[in-house]
């Protein structure tokens, strides 16, 4: 009995020390293989080809930058915007656009301006000095300037061809065109601008 009870307290103590030295070993072994991982090559080239994408990216936009300084007709597209965009702050600020029903019932777009106050309107026809009241056979002619889309669909209609030409009986009004904006893809497509307001058209 007693070579039995010695054997049983024996084995759990036994049973602690393999337990404990085989946690040694476990983390030995881990702390190997984590190092032994960090310097992988194989790691390093994927770190070395990350950073060569972000290099290449940097390079792609130092080159668009570039590209967009030296080429004269982006540059000439950035300031149209400016020009845009002003005209859209003064039609914000001043609160004059208004709107009218054509024969047909369609809506057209109007800006009712002076002429008084500095704008720039990025014109691709005529000129900002014809911007005024016109007399022709003794009638007077108010200056209009239309947005290309606008101009395009007034030509096809036949109510002007070229600027400077007049058209009578414009909502009740005698006009001249004196200018057509630059294409934009915005609403300046559609607009009238006219010294006119909503009150002295029909």
């Amino acid at each position: 009995m007693k070579t039995k009870s010695t054997e049983t307290s024996a084995n759990p103590i036994s049973g602690k020390m393999y337990a404990l030295i085989l946690t040694i070993i476990i983390l030995i072994v881990g702390t190997f293989f984590y190092f032994a991982a960090f310097n992988n090559p194989a790691i390093n080239i994927k770190s070395e080809s990350s950073m060569s994408a972000e290099e290449s990216q940097k390079q792609i936009i130092s080159r668009d930058n570039s590209i967009l300084k030296n080429n004269p007709e982006i540059k000439s597209s950035e300031e149209n915007t400016k020009n845009y965009d002003s005209l859209y702050n003064h039609i914000l600020q001043e609160n004059r656009i208004f709107t009218k029903r054509d024969a047909n019932g369609s809506i057209e777009l109007f800006y009712y301006y002076t002429g008084e106050e500095p704008i720039d309107i990025d014109l691709k026809e005529g000129g900002l000095k014809n911007y005024e009241i016109h007399t022709i056979g003794e009638q007077k002619y108010y200056p209009l300037i239309l947005g290309s889309e606008e101009a395009e669909t007034m030509r096809n209609e036949g109510l002007f061809d070229n600027i400077g030409d007049p058209i009578k009986n414009f909502y009740g009004k005698n006009v001249v065109v004196v200018g057509v904006i630059k294409k934009s893809d915005s609403v300046f497509d559609m607009i009238h601008i006219t010294p006119l307001n909503s009150g002295d058209l029909n």
